[in-house]
């Protein structure tokens, strides 16, 4: 009898684990269909520990050589501030001082957050930095959706765990919320006005000609 139940729970686990992957390989097959750009707005933690409003745009260029761009509305300390992510560097253009800083894209964070959104947009890298899990489904205004949890395999993301609702009719992000190690909220975000769009690297590249250019190691 106890074989029996430990061959059960073993068949378990690798029920869940392969319905993680093909949630994964789904979501990262719909949103590599061609480029898009999203809203997300909530709440995020700041880097002096305050929590405040935000609002940015986020587009993405799928592909060979993935794209990404933020564009910061709220907070304000963080408004007319980008970044350009790509799959070797990140830029973060800091609108008070006119500066581009470039750094690889391993080491680099949002600059002006509490906690590392680099991975926004692909999810293929978000798996594999962070160890996610299936915790069941839940009804959204938008429909039905996944949630999938996540514990980051490398500190320095700068959160202890993180949940993302998945919609299920349209596999995509539709939520994201990230908790340090107290359970205290340092991100609460939706994914609004989600939408196919014409992008180009160029376009998402595009920065003042005068700014100065910094990199950093």
């Amino acid at each position: 009898m106890k074989k029996l139940l430990a061959i059960a729970v073993l068949a378990l686990g690798l029920v869940v684990a392969q319905s993680i992957a093909e949630i994964t390989r789904q979501v990262q097959t719909n949103l590599d269909r061609s480029p898009w750009e999203a809203t997300l707005t909530g709440r995020v933690q700041l880097p002096d520990g305050s929590t405040q409003e935000a609002e940015f745009r986020l587009q993405v260029i799928p592909g060979r050589e993935p794209l990404a761009r933020v564009e910061f509305k709220k907070p304000a300390a963080l408004e007319g501030n980008f970044v350009v992510i790509s799959d070797k560097e990140v830029w973060n253009y800091l609108f008070l001082t006119n500066q581009v800083i470039i750094q690889p894209r391993a080491k680099a964070r949002v600059e002006g957050l509490g906690v590392n959104l680099t991975d926004l947009g692909d999810f293929n890298q978000l798996a594999e930095r962070v160890t996610l899990r299936l915790l069941g489904e839940q009804n959204t205004p938008a429909g039905a959706a996944w949630r999938i949890g996540g514990t980051p395999k490398d500190a320095s993301l700068g959160f202890a765990s993180m949940e993302i609702l998945v919609l299920k009719a349209d596999p995509r992000p539709i939520a994201l919320t990230l908790r340090d190690s107290q359970n205290r909220v340092l991100a609460d975000l939706s994914f609004q006005n989600f939408r196919r769009a014409n992008l180009t690297p160029q376009a998402l590249r595009k920065r003042p000609a005068d700014a100065e250019v910094l990199r950093r190691n």
